[in-house]
């Protein structure tokens, strides 16, 4: 099993803190630093192959982690074209390298011990991360379930059976390259700036993705200061509470 984490985009939001490195080197509250954070707790749970897209500031990324990681397994793939394409484009670049079961996730989520190690016990091979409980966020994902199974991913979507949705998943090779063969049309039809879930909601249907619902754990995403300030508050009685 792989895993991809997805680095390639700007962190705008985050302004000065993401001036000079890219948003998955911002510090947490203990100093570590959000790629540190994912990779440390990813590894532990026997995980050593790692596929990091990377857009401004790779250079940083590859020193952090030679510094801290030497033992893994780590490609990077640079999106020449991060400032006018969305992570689909950044997963397309990636193609040869994803040849195995994936664990796939964005590169600003903070995440519990305890939801990694539930999710790879987990006997569903398929799943993508909902939250039942989490009021429906404004301006990020949603999913729609439909008997046990995710049916669509979307920051528009609202109503009965839609719940908060974070972007990681896991996922067996034949599901993920369902998802693939739809990527590659979409970047052959030139619709790179657009979510990849644009493309996995055309094959949902088919892949039939069940979900986890994280409710009892912890993952968020950082997005602006907001989010930063509210992950240190956070996240650190987790840490506490399943430091071993």
């Amino acid at each position: 099993m792989k895993v991809l984490i997805l680095n390639s985009g700007v962190g705008s939001r985050l302004k000065e803190i993401t001036k000079n490195k890219p948003k998955c080197l911002v510090e947490l509250y203990n100093k570590e630093t959000i790629l540190e954070r994912q990779i440390r707790l990813l590894s532990q749970y026997g995980l050593k192959k790692f596929v990091i897209t990377t857009g401004p500031f790779e250079e940083k990324i590859i020193k952090k982690l030679e510094d801290n990681f030497s033992g893994l397994d780590i490609v990077y793939v640079k999106n020449p074209k991060y400032k006018d394409t969305n992570y689909i484009y950044s997963m397309y670049l990636a193609k040869k390298y994803l040849n195995e079961d994936i664990i796939l996730l964005h590169g600003d989520l903070v995440f519990s011990k305890s939801l990694i190690e539930e999710i790879m016990k987990n006997e569903v091979k398929n799943v993508g991360l909902i939250n039942k409980k989490l009021p429906l966020p404004e301006k990020d994902f949603k999913a729609l379930l439909k008997d046990e199974r995710i049916m669509k991913i979307s920051v528009e979507l609202k109503g009965e059976n839609v719940f908060t949705f974070m972007p990681f998943y896991k996922l067996e090779k034949d599901k993920f390259d369902i998802w693939f063969k739809e990527i590659e049309k979409y970047i052959n039809s030139n619709r790179t700036n657009v979510y990849a879930e644009e493309a996995l909601n055309q094959v949902l249907e088919v892949m039939q993705l069940n979900y986890f619902d994280y409710s009892d754990y912890y993952c968020k995403e950082i997005d602006n200061h907001q989010d930063l300030q509210d992950v240190n508050q956070e996240i650190i009685r987790y840490d506490e509470n399943e430091a071993n």
